[in-house]
């Protein structure tokens, strides 16, 4: 991972490098719009875990890490397809606004809501059966679209820590719903990847052996984040490196999300740092399921920062740098929503024909990420001495 830091400055808007330069342009027509993104979430999802599926043996950081990413993704696809397909049948606008309020990230829901409404007459009966089955059983553990996004929460990892995550049966499985999905909508498979309905119609898929797969487990040291954002910021890098290659502008949403998904858990891991100045119980609590950056979150650990910047003589003047970069973050993605759907819930595009030097707007994220990463190494270090210093 290149590294770059919070610089004065240094505008995200900025057009640096003409030949990595794209341009955002929705159509604001739902059906479209919706469906451009799924399958660009879609894509980003598939070309993520491939490269672990394919990696060589032994290496845990994409087998436990990349992993994760690569499943929200296409689980993000998931969504944004079937909200898709009830805007190509014909819900008007107000009509999607109040189901998607209704329904929010709930696959099982939508797909009901699509079936009750239009049918689903391109699929057989063993077609819809094993859809149906999948759908629900991602709403028993997922109903949210946050299980791979945040830290595992302890009543999941009562259930399945130490176990493993089979990643080749998991990663099939989405991609035939996908497809099915996709059958049911256009009336043709995804890609032409057909249904196996001799697999088991279940979103988790545990593996016999933590080899090679995804394990389920922390060191009883871990501060529980360390996994997720490593994992979404190491791919959103890794997707860049293919912008890059290839300038294909449907990895720049992706990307995005994913580098502000990695900033915002950064961030929560410092607002979780229990050090003898550390932010009050209550405060954490409050805050701890946010998703606004500057206003919850970095407000809350800013007096933390500064006090122990003051004890290590360090000048407050990149702490300013730092805020500066997360209030304009703010500004263009407050909720964390921006870049995860091509509008909001009542047809805004607030993120729409613009121009973007993806390199630029990247680097700008990673500088962030960064200075973030740089505060928890940081702040680990003095926790440390202040253990020590209580146990003498």
């Amino acid at each position: 991972m290149e590294y770059v830091w919070v610089e004065k400055d240094k505008n995200i808007k900025y057009i640096v490098n003409e030949e990595m330069k794209v341009h955002i342009k929705w159509s604001k027509k739902p059906e479209k719009d919706y469906a451009k993104l799924s399958r660009q979430y879609m894509n980003a999802g598939y070309i993520t875990l491939k490269e672990v599926i394919e990696v060589p043996h032994n290496n845990n950081s994409k087998y436990d890490m990349w992993f994760l990413p690569g499943v929200y993704m296409i689980r993000q696809a998931i969504e944004l397809l079937v909200k898709a397909g009830l805007a190509i049948k014909g819900a008007t606008k107000s009509e999607l606004q109040e189901i998607f309020i209704a329904e929010k990230h709930n696959v099982r829901g939508l797909y009901k809501t699509y079936k009750d409404r239009y049918g689903v007459e391109e699929l057989n009966e063993a077609e819809q059966t094993w859809l149906e089955k999948y759908l629900d059983s991602i709403e028993i553990v997922d109903s949210s679209s946050d299980l791979f996004r945040y830290p595992f929460k302890d009543d999941f990892m009562q259930q399945y820590g130490d176990k493993a995550l089979d990643i080749c049966h998991m990663g099939n499985r989405l991609i035939y719903c996908y497809s099915t999905l996709n059958k049911m909508i256009y009336g043709e498979w995804s890609d032409e990847v057909e249904l196996n309905l001799e697999v088991e119609p279940e979103f988790l898929q545990l593996a016999s052996s933590g080899i090679n797969n995804c394990y389920l487990w922390d060191s009883p040291w871990s501060d529980g984040f360390y996994k997720q954002v490593t994992g979404y910021s190491e791919v959103a890098t890794f997707l860049f490196g293919k912008f890059k290659e290839s300038k294909d502008e449907a990895l720049f949403y992706p990307i995005v999300f994913l580098m502000r998904n990695a900033i915002e858990i950064g961030l929560k891991r410092l607002l979780h740092m229990q050090m003898n100045q550390g932010i009050d119980l209550h405060i954490v609590n409050s805050k701890r399921n946010s998703h606004l950056l500057y206003k919850d979150l970095w407000k809350s650990i800013k007096p933390m920062l500064i006090h122990y910047s003051k004890e290590d003589n360090q000048k407050e003047e990149t702490l300013e740098l730092a805020e500066s970069y997360i209030r304009y973050l703010s500004r263009i993605d407050k909720h964390g929503d921006m870049f995860r759907y091509p509008c909001s819930y009542s047809n805004e595009y607030k993120f729409n024909d613009v121009e973007i030097d993806v390199d630029n707007f990247y680097s700008y994220m990673l500088g962030l990420f960064h200075f973030i990463e740089g505060c928890d190494a940081w702040l680990d270090n003095i926790k440390g001495y202040e253990m020590e210093m209580r146990s003498e």
